[in-house]
């Protein structure tokens, strides 16, 4: 594991990356924002918000397929994946965490050149390979504002590209240097051999994945939550639901290639 050295803030940072039940649910918005407040330092949310957009294709009659856990996204729904979620989602959360206590301000990856990506022309309108100008961020904290981010990232002309939300929170916390980075979803972590797994090491990642027992939107997790492990941020979680009701804590990936698993 690399040396890291946080030359952003002195705080610890926290990013979030949020999809799932907790955008569909009111009621753990609260809770959300009670982890929030308890962490001791700095964090940023980050979040996704597929569900809402595919209903919004369906009414439009739009049609969208996934491959590998990306959505191919055409110029129309790339329309529509950057109003649903750098408007309707991105807002709506902002505002609800903001009445249960945090005063958060929602941001496009798109403003201030926050987040910027490479296209992937197999997938339509698709970014890969994030890269970050966290400048927008740092100033929201010096203003004590939680960063609420849509992962709609610039593409090289600035055209608009559908990044998945779990490689911008990736993308967010290195260039951060975040000590703790957690995905919440609507899963409450890793399963493996029927239970969910407290620690999962490289190895045993690596090879569920290639023999297709993490598959998926879950796959692209786990590599994502390796690859940050890799870079040095200590902590990675896959964490659902239950994390923020007081039940399990999800599943704590870890770069060295062997790891004491244990089952849930």
């Amino acid at each position: 594991m690399s040396v890291r050295k946080n030359n952003a803030t002195a705080l610890p940072v926290r990013v979030y990356k949020l999809g799932g039940p907790a955008l569909e649910d009111p009621a753990l918005i609260a809770p959300l924002a009670a982890d929030i407040r308890r962490f001791p330092g700095h964090v940023v949310l980050v979040h996704g918000g597929g569900r809402h957009v595919d209903r919004m294709l369906r009414s439009l009659g739009i049609e969208s397929r996934f491959v590998d856990g990306r959505r191919e996204t055409s110029p129309a729904a790339m329309e529509v994946v950057e109003m649903i979620l750098s408007g309707v989602v991105n807002k709506a959360l902002a505002a609800d965490l903001t009445r249960a206590g945090v005063p958060a301000v929602g941001l496009s990856g798109r403003d201030a050149g926050l987040l910027r990506a490479v296209p992937e022309p197999a997938f339509g309108r698709v970014g890969s390979q994030v890269r970050t100008n966290p400048d927008a961020i740092l100033a929201l904290w010096s203003g004590r504002f939680l960063p609420v981010v849509s992962p709609v990232s610039n593409g090289p002309a600035g055209e608009a590209l559908n990044v998945n939300a779990d490689e911008a929170a990736l993308g967010l916390a290195t260039s951060l240097f975040a000590s703790s980075l957690v995905y919440l979803s609507d899963v409450d972590g890793v399963k493996v051999g029927g239970g969910l797994s407290q620690t999962l090491g490289a190895a045993e990642a690596h090879a569920l994945t290639e023999d297709g027992t993490i598959s998926g939107g879950m796959a692209l997790k786990v590599r994502a939550a390796l690859e940050a492990a890799r870079a040095g941020i200590p902590e990675v979680v896959i964490a659902g639901r239950t994390r923020l009701e007081g039940g399990f804590a999800g599943t704590t990936l870890c770069a060295a290639a062997t790891a004491v698993e244990a089952r849930a």
